[in-house]
């Protein structure tokens, strides 16, 4: 099995991690469950909570399953609350960037944590980190005209409308931040 590419992101509130394999193989289960994790170079005890990621991931097993297949994997990072040491919620790239570089994301909050900024702030940081990234030009991301929260993160965080488009549940709006110009990778 591969291990995920290595990172971790600072906000005032939030760590950002790579999900750990563990955490993936034992979601699906939703149970609690406590798990050590490496940060600052030390392990620390971080609190899974049921239904832990949030409830709009589905593409959580495709990623356990390239590890399991040892294929290179887009960036994902399980968002912790750094008060409390609990996951609150998940946020990664859906596939490695394609050749004008431009990376998708996706994230989720767990319910009883929503409303509380967790998205903005840690997404935020998220995509900035993906901006400075050699090779990524932009972030994609993507949600339902009617997803008033979504759509305030994206606001927030800088995204732009770029587009709408339908699908089986509705309308939906892609959105786009780009590398500001002027601006290397760091």
């Amino acid at each position: 099995m591969s291990t995920p590419p290595a990172f971790t992101i600072e906000t005032d509130r939030t760590l950002i991690v790579p999900t750990p394999s563990v955490a993936l193989e034992r979601h699906a289960a939703m149970e609690e469950f406590e798990i050590d994790l490496e940060i600052g170079g030390a392990p620390v005890p971080v609190r899974i909570p049921a239904g832990w990621p949030g409830d709009e991931l589905a593409g959580l097993p495709d990623l356990l399953a390239l590890r399991a297949a040892g294929h290179t994997e887009p960036w994902n990072g399980m968002v912790i609350e750094r008060a409390s040491l609990e996951a609150v919620g998940q946020i990664g790239c859906t596939a490695l960037p394609d050749r004008n570089g431009q990376v998708e994301v996706r994230y989720a909050t767990l319910k009883e944590r929503r409303d509380r900024g967790f998205a903005s702030e840690a997404g935020g940081a998220f995509v900035d980190w993906l901006l400075a990234r050699p090779g990524i030009t932009a972030v994609i991301a993507e949600c339902h005209v009617t997803n008033a929260p979504s759509v305030r993160v994206l606001e927030k965080t800088g995204f732009e409308p770029l587009e709408e488009r339908e699908d089986e549940d509705g309308r939906l709006l892609r959105w786009i931040k780009r590398r500001p110009a002027g601006a290397p990778p760091t």
